[in-house]
């Protein structure tokens, strides 16, 4: 008769669930697009980005926070110095430090016109003194734009320049590069045949790989740049698959090889001979100007935005070991 009543209940009551499995990780401290976030030995380190509705920007609706969260069982938040409200920009890590570089600052309170200003502002943050230590301005303020490390250079790619209310935004085409290793740290200028910002990059040896963005004409392109450190010299790589996807995309390198998130949710790997895509997964939230960061054999896909608004939560995205390959020819 129990066994029987307990059948009923389940019956009664099947919104009811058991054993469900929880999230790997806590949500981010706020629900955040366009924000920096980088893996840095064993930390996931977030800063900054957009916390209020999509196109509305304030000093209120960016971020200044700065946070880091142990993953290998790390179960809460740890807040670090913060620094500048800033969105439209990246973290990237070497020699276990972790770089801030330029973004997007709002000078306008809640309901007043927007007044938005791309910052010059370069930083490096040091986990075991606990505090930021300034690095020389780039040449002029930068946002929308993304900052790799390739080997032991600090490399800032595409973006634009915003001056404030009533100016016109500057269009850039050229690449900062700083030697981390240089005793007199000095940005160096590289042209780079695009003007595009909100884009995605990352570096797969001494190979940066610049991704999708839009041009001046506000077109979304999926094209892919390639530069070679080594060598100084700019090629094209083969368009990533989808329809107009172009728009901020997420990209990182895991286990040595090219993984690209776009917002259809498709995740894409760049094959071994450089010249066309495979589908290796698809992400649980399509979301765009969320971030990408390797985890192991997976990838985590952080914060982001949706049609339902800003994204909270942290997915692990599985990476298929053998990818249906898309016939899409290189350039």
């Amino acid at each position: 008769m129990k066994s029987r009543f307990a059948i009923l209940l389940l019956l009664a009551f099947p919104a009811v669930s058991f054993g469900q499995a929880k999230p790997a990780y806590p949500p981010l401290p706020a629900a955040v697009s366009s924000l920096g976030a980088v893996v840095c030995d064993g930390h996931l380190y977030v800063y900054g980005g957009h916390a209020g509705k999509t196109h509305s920007y304030d000093t209120k609706a960016v971020l200044g926070t700065f946070h880091r969260l142990k993953l290998d069982g790390g179960t809460k938040w740890e807040e670090l110095p913060g620094g500048t409200i800033l969105q439209g920009m990246n973290l990237a890590t070497h020699g276990s430090k972790v770089y801030r570089v330029g973004g997007m600052q709002p000078r306008n309170e809640p309901g007043s016109p927007a007044d938005n200003h791309s910052v010059a502002d370069a930083a490096v943050f040091d986990p075991k003194a606990g505090k930021w230590s300034k690095l020389p301005d780039l040449p002029q303020g930068r946002s929308s734009h993304d900052v790799v490390v390739v080997k032991d250079t600090l490399v800032v790619v595409g973006g634009w320049t915003q001056k404030g209310k009533g100016e016109k935004s500057e269009w850039l085409d050229t690449m900062l590069t700083l030697d981390l290793t240089a005793t007199k740290a000095e940005w160096k200028t590289v042209k780079q045949p695009f003007q595009r910002r909100a884009l995605t990059a990352t570096a797969v040896g001494s190979k940066l790989y610049v991704l999708g963005g839009l041009d001046a004409s506000a077109n979304a392109l999926n094209r892919v740049e390639i530069f070679d450190l080594a060598s100084g010299q700019w090629s094209t790589g083969p368009d990533f698959p989808g329809g107009r996807v172009g728009f901020s995309p997420a990209a990182s390198t895991v286990n040595g090889r090219l993984i690209l998130n776009t917002s259809e949710g498709s995740t894409f790997r760049l094959t071994e001979d450089g010249k066309a895509w495979e589908k290796v997964g698809t992400s649980a939230t399509k979301r765009m100007v969320a971030r990408l960061l390797p985890h192991g054999t997976s990838a985590l896909l952080v914060g982001g935005a949706s049609r339902n608004g800003n994204i909270g939560d942290i997915e692990i995205l599985s990476i298929a070991e053998r990818g249906e390959k898309i016939a899409i020819a290189a350039k």
